[in-house]
Protein backbone atom coordinates (compact mmCIF):
# COMPACT_ATOMS: atom_id res chain seq x y z
CA UNK A 1 0.00 0.00 0.00
CA UNK A 2 2.67 2.48 1.06
CA UNK A 3 4.79 2.21 -2.08
CA UNK A 4 1.66 2.48 -4.23
CA UNK A 5 0.38 5.67 -2.64
CA UNK A 6 3.84 7.28 -2.61
CA UNK A 7 4.00 6.85 -6.39
CA UNK A 8 0.37 7.82 -6.95
CA UNK A 9 0.93 11.55 -7.68
CA UNK A 10 3.23 10.69 -10.61
CA UNK A 11 1.37 7.63 -11.87
CA UNK A 12 0.35 7.55 -15.51
CA UNK A 13 1.47 9.70 -18.41
CA UNK A 14 2.51 12.48 -18.48
CA UNK A 15 3.94 11.75 -15.04
CA UNK A 16 4.39 15.22 -13.60
CA UNK A 17 1.52 17.24 -15.08
CA UNK A 18 -0.73 17.01 -12.01
CA UNK A 19 2.19 17.84 -9.71
CA UNK A 20 3.17 20.89 -11.74
CA UNK A 21 -0.40 22.21 -11.92
CA UNK A 22 -1.07 21.54 -8.23
CA UNK A 23 2.17 23.18 -7.12
CA UNK A 24 1.47 26.09 -9.42
CA UNK A 25 -1.97 26.55 -7.85
CA UNK A 26 -0.39 26.66 -4.39
CA UNK A 27 1.99 29.32 -5.68
CA UNK A 28 -0.88 31.27 -7.26
CA UNK A 29 -2.70 31.22 -3.91
CA UNK A 30 -0.06 33.60 -2.56
CA UNK A 31 -1.67 36.35 -4.67
CA UNK A 32 -5.16 34.88 -5.21
CA UNK A 33 -6.02 32.98 -2.02
CA UNK A 34 -9.46 31.46 -2.65
CA UNK A 35 -9.95 29.98 -6.13
CA UNK A 36 -6.67 27.99 -6.33
CA UNK A 37 -7.41 26.21 -3.06
CA UNK A 38 -10.95 25.33 -4.22
CA UNK A 39 -9.42 23.80 -7.35
CA UNK A 40 -6.88 21.84 -5.28
CA UNK A 41 -9.65 20.62 -2.97
CA UNK A 42 -11.61 19.51 -6.03
CA UNK A 43 -8.64 17.53 -7.33
CA UNK A 44 -8.15 15.90 -3.94
CA UNK A 45 -11.83 14.94 -3.98
CA UNK A 46 -11.25 13.15 -7.26
CA UNK A 47 -8.24 11.37 -5.75
CA UNK A 48 -10.35 10.24 -2.78
CA UNK A 49 -13.11 8.97 -5.07
CA UNK A 50 -10.72 7.19 -7.46
CA UNK A 51 -8.79 5.38 -4.74
CA UNK A 52 -11.91 4.48 -2.75
CA UNK A 53 -13.63 2.89 -5.76
CA UNK A 54 -10.65 0.93 -7.12
CA UNK A 55 -11.15 -2.82 -6.84
CA UNK A 56 -9.03 -5.14 -4.67
CA UNK A 57 -5.51 -5.35 -6.08
CA UNK A 58 -6.40 -2.77 -8.72
CA UNK A 59 -4.23 0.33 -9.06
CA UNK A 60 -6.42 3.44 -9.04
CA UNK A 61 -5.99 5.76 -12.02
CA UNK A 62 -4.71 9.24 -11.28
CA UNK A 63 -7.54 11.69 -12.08
CA UNK A 64 -7.25 14.68 -14.39
CA UNK A 65 -8.10 18.32 -13.75
CA UNK A 66 -10.93 18.55 -16.28
CA UNK A 67 -13.83 19.30 -16.39
CA UNK A 68 -13.20 22.48 -14.43
CA UNK A 69 -16.84 23.11 -13.51
CA UNK A 70 -17.10 19.79 -11.74
CA UNK A 71 -13.69 20.35 -10.18
CA UNK A 72 -14.78 23.52 -8.38
CA UNK A 73 -18.05 21.92 -7.29
CA UNK A 74 -16.16 18.96 -5.83
CA UNK A 75 -13.82 21.36 -4.07
CA UNK A 76 -16.65 23.36 -2.54
CA UNK A 77 -18.26 20.18 -1.20
CA UNK A 78 -15.00 19.13 0.47
CA UNK A 79 -14.47 22.58 1.98
CA UNK A 80 -18.05 22.65 3.30
CA UNK A 81 -17.56 19.21 4.86
CA UNK A 82 -14.34 20.32 6.56
CA UNK A 83 -16.02 23.46 7.87
CA UNK A 84 -18.92 21.47 9.29
CA UNK A 85 -16.73 18.93 11.05
CA UNK A 86 -14.10 21.37 12.31
CA UNK A 87 -16.47 24.04 13.63
CA UNK A 88 -17.09 22.27 16.94
CA UNK A 89 -13.46 21.22 17.67
CA UNK A 90 -12.13 24.69 16.85
CA UNK A 91 -14.79 26.37 18.98
CA UNK A 92 -14.12 23.92 21.79
CA UNK A 93 -10.39 24.64 21.81
CA UNK A 94 -10.89 28.40 21.51
CA UNK A 95 -13.42 28.51 24.33
CA UNK A 96 -11.33 26.26 26.56
CA UNK A 97 -7.90 27.76 25.97
CA UNK A 98 -9.06 31.34 25.41
CA UNK A 99 -11.86 31.30 27.96
CA UNK A 100 -12.02 29.52 31.32
CA UNK A 101 -8.40 28.35 31.28
CA UNK A 102 -7.00 31.70 30.23
CA UNK A 103 -7.06 33.00 33.83
CA UNK A 104 -5.58 29.80 35.28
CA UNK A 105 -1.99 29.88 36.49
CA UNK A 106 -0.51 26.61 35.17
CA UNK A 107 2.45 26.89 37.58
CA UNK A 108 0.25 26.60 40.69
CA UNK A 109 -0.51 23.17 42.16
CA UNK A 110 -4.32 23.23 42.02
CA UNK A 111 -4.49 25.51 39.00
CA UNK A 112 -1.82 23.43 37.28
CA UNK A 113 -3.86 20.24 37.65
CA UNK A 114 -7.00 22.03 36.44
CA UNK A 115 -5.09 23.42 33.46
CA UNK A 116 -3.66 20.03 32.46
CA UNK A 117 -6.97 18.20 32.84
CA UNK A 118 -8.91 20.91 31.01
CA UNK A 119 -6.56 21.15 28.06
CA UNK A 120 -6.20 17.35 27.83
CA UNK A 121 -9.95 16.74 27.83
CA UNK A 122 -10.63 19.48 25.27
CA UNK A 123 -7.85 18.21 23.01
CA UNK A 124 -9.10 14.61 23.19
CA UNK A 125 -12.66 15.70 22.47
CA UNK A 126 -11.47 17.75 19.52
CA UNK A 127 -9.52 14.77 18.17
CA UNK A 128 -12.49 12.44 18.65
CA UNK A 129 -14.70 14.78 16.63
CA UNK A 130 -12.05 15.27 13.93
CA UNK A 131 -11.20 11.57 13.55
CA UNK A 132 -14.21 10.73 11.34
CA UNK A 133 -13.52 13.71 9.04
CA UNK A 134 -11.32 11.87 6.50
CA UNK A 135 -13.97 9.13 6.13
CA UNK A 136 -16.65 11.79 5.67
CA UNK A 137 -14.54 13.44 2.96
CA UNK A 138 -14.19 10.14 1.12
CA UNK A 139 -17.94 9.53 1.37
CA UNK A 140 -18.74 13.00 0.02
CA UNK A 141 -16.20 12.63 -2.80
CA UNK A 142 -17.47 9.21 -3.83
CA UNK A 143 -21.18 9.96 -3.60
CA UNK A 144 -20.99 13.58 -4.81
CA UNK A 145 -23.35 14.68 -2.05
CA UNK A 146 -22.93 16.54 1.23
CA UNK A 147 -25.46 14.19 2.83
CA UNK A 148 -22.84 11.44 2.70
CA UNK A 149 -20.79 13.37 5.28
CA UNK A 150 -23.32 12.43 7.96
CA UNK A 151 -23.98 8.90 6.72
CA UNK A 152 -23.26 7.11 9.98
CA UNK A 153 -23.12 3.70 8.30
CA UNK A 154 -20.32 4.66 5.91
CA UNK A 155 -18.39 6.91 8.27
CA UNK A 156 -18.81 4.65 11.28
CA UNK A 157 -17.61 1.53 9.48
CA UNK A 158 -14.45 3.31 8.32
CA UNK A 159 -13.58 4.74 11.73
CA UNK A 160 -13.70 1.28 13.31
CA UNK A 161 -11.27 -0.14 10.75
CA UNK A 162 -7.59 -0.60 11.70
CA UNK A 163 -6.42 0.23 8.18
CA UNK A 164 -8.25 3.54 8.30
CA UNK A 165 -6.64 4.38 11.65
CA UNK A 166 -3.15 3.66 10.31
CA UNK A 167 -3.76 5.62 7.09
CA UNK A 168 -5.14 8.59 9.02
CA UNK A 169 -2.19 8.69 11.42
CA UNK A 170 0.34 8.35 8.59
CA UNK A 171 -1.41 11.05 6.57
CA UNK A 172 -1.51 13.41 9.54
CA UNK A 173 2.16 12.75 10.26
CA UNK A 174 3.16 13.33 6.65
CA UNK A 175 1.20 16.58 6.43
CA UNK A 176 2.74 17.72 9.72
CA UNK A 177 6.28 17.07 8.49
CA UNK A 178 5.57 18.81 5.19
CA UNK A 179 4.13 21.82 7.04
CA UNK A 180 7.22 22.02 9.25
CA UNK A 181 9.51 21.94 6.23
CA UNK A 182 7.35 24.22 4.08
CA UNK A 183 9.18 27.46 4.84
CA UNK A 184 12.65 26.02 4.30
CA UNK A 185 11.65 24.33 1.04
CA UNK A 186 10.13 27.54 -0.29
CA UNK A 187 13.55 29.16 -0.05
CA UNK A 188 14.21 27.25 -3.26
CA UNK A 189 10.56 27.37 -4.47
CA UNK A 190 9.93 23.67 -3.71
CA UNK A 191 7.49 23.99 -0.82
CA UNK A 192 4.46 24.57 -3.05
CA UNK A 193 5.08 21.39 -5.03
CA UNK A 194 6.05 19.23 -2.04
CA UNK A 195 2.90 20.37 -0.22
CA UNK A 196 0.70 19.28 -3.12
CA UNK A 197 2.56 15.96 -3.47
CA UNK A 198 2.01 15.19 0.22
CA UNK A 199 -1.66 16.20 0.01
CA UNK A 200 -2.25 13.81 -2.89
CA UNK A 201 -0.39 10.97 -1.14
CA UNK A 202 -2.43 11.53 2.03
CA UNK A 203 -5.70 11.59 0.06
CA UNK A 204 -4.75 8.42 -1.82
CA UNK A 205 -3.85 6.58 1.41
CA UNK A 206 -7.07 7.57 3.17
CA UNK A 207 -9.24 6.94 0.11
CA UNK A 208 -7.77 3.47 -0.37
CA UNK A 209 -8.06 2.53 3.31
CA UNK A 210 -11.64 3.78 3.53
CA UNK A 211 -12.61 2.00 0.34
CA UNK A 212 -11.16 -1.29 1.63
CA UNK A 213 -13.06 -0.87 4.91
CA UNK A 214 -16.32 -0.43 2.98
CA UNK A 215 -15.57 -3.43 0.79
CA UNK A 216 -15.06 -5.67 3.80
CA UNK A 217 -18.48 -4.65 5.13
CA UNK A 218 -20.18 -4.86 1.75
CA UNK A 219 -20.87 -1.12 1.44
Amino acid sequence: MLSGVLAYPIRGSPRFDALVVGGGLHLLAVWLPLLPFIAVAGYLARVLAATATAGPGEAADRPGWRPLGGLFLDGLRLIATCAGYLAVPVALLLVTLGGPLEAVDPTGTTDGIFFIVGTTVSTLLAFAICYPLPAALVAVAREGSLRAAVDTARVGVATRDAGYLVATLLAAGGIGIAAAAYGALNAVALGFFVAFYVEVVAAAAIGEATGRAWERRGI
